[in-house]
């Protein structure tokens, strides 16, 4: 008598049990789940991963020219490979909060928003500063959130800024440029949203940008020079502390090369998030870009171009429905 195939996984269980197992599981799990075949990945399309609690966030790595990322769990060193992402393929991170990434092409101008958890993508209009350096940005929500306002800055010149702003549901971006003599910036390290105004730190960190932007599209410049803790000053006015912590050399702080294997002198650039805090304080984790500061270091003239690019992401299995998948 012969024998018969077993069915098919997707027969053995029915869709509704299949949506209730998926929702109770952990993100890395859901990630496994969906991956089975494409039944279990149609049943857990409603699902989050919501019950995912930590604080901490995961890192990304990929080089520029592949589709295919590792991703590091520091707090316990696990290490997974996600394949087949071409949206990471030539893209530079320029904002990383919530899950959700903010993902620039210079190729082709084109700038998205993307989650490499759920594959959810929404198309934002052509970035008109593609021609201009160091582009850094921070969003102040989801961008399935009517009131999510995208600021991203660049550098003409050591003293002039380039910052263009969209507002959510807008077709074209706000350019606003802003001459900074005799504030000279020649780095912009990270970008933040903090208490409804955006932040930009520049020159490694000891001088603060600060942007309120109205929505009517209008801007209030400030400009802040950071004073470290220990360094004896007159007091600010309430008006001029600003509570956002900053971590610096983050990928020394979570030893990532160690856990992933990789020597000391391979380079990455990293695009930073925000993180909240269990006191309910902002952390905000800096861009790092190693090329740079070998550079500097060395007294070059001239600045490689990273080994790999990492992005530090909030393990959040972002979902949008059918119309938020444009701007």
């Amino acid at each position: 008598m012969e024998s018969r195939p077993p069915p098919p996984l997707s027969d053995l269980l029915p869709p509704e049990l299949l949506s209730k197992i998926a929702d109770g599981l952990s993100l890395i799990d859901l990630l496994s789940f969906r991956s089975v075949c494409k039944a279990w990945n149609s049943a857990s399309s409603t699902a989050s991963a919501q019950n995912e609690s930590s604080y901490e966030p995961w890192f990304l790595l990929y080089e520029e020219h592949s589709d295919q990322c590792q991703l590091l769990i520091c707090e316990s060193g696990k290490k997974y490979t996600i394949s087949n992402i071409p949206e990471l393929k030539g893209a530079t991170c320029l904002a990383s909060n919530q899950g959700w990434l903010l993902l620039f092409k210079p190729s082709c101008g084109s700038i998205f928003f993307f989650c490499p958890f759920s594959r959810a993508k929404i198309d934002l209009p052509k970035l008109p500063a593609s021609q201009l350096c160091e582009h850094v940005a921070a969003f102040s929500s989801p961008p399935t959130c009517q009131d999510c306002i995208v600021s991203v800055i660049s550098r003409i010149n050591d003293l002039e800024l380039e910052l263009n702003v969209l507002h959510c549901g807008a077709n074209e971006w706000i350019r606003h440029q802003r001459n900074f003599t005799p504030w000279p910036v020649n780095r912009i390290e990270c970008g933040a949203f903090h208490n409804g105004e955006f932040y930009f730190f520049a020159c490694g960190g000891d001088r603060l940008i600060q942007v309120a932007v109205t929505t009517a599209g209008n801007l209030q410049w400030q400009c802040f020079s950071i004073i470290p803790v220990s360094a004896p000053a007159p007091a600010p006015a309430e008006d001029e502390i600003v509570s956002l912590r900053d971590e610096m050399g983050y990928l020394d702080k979570k030893n990532v090369k160690q856990q992933l294997g990789m020597g000391r002198d391979v380079s990455i650039s990293t695009c930073g998030t925000q993180i909240r805090e269990l006191d309910g304080e902002d952390s905000v984790v800096f861009n790092e870009n190693e090329s740079i500061v070998s550079a500097e270091q060395s007294s070059s003239s001239t600045t490689k171009s990273p080994d790999f690019k990492g992005i530090w992401i909030h393990p959040r299995f972002c979902q949008i429905s059918p119309i938020h998948q444009s701007w």
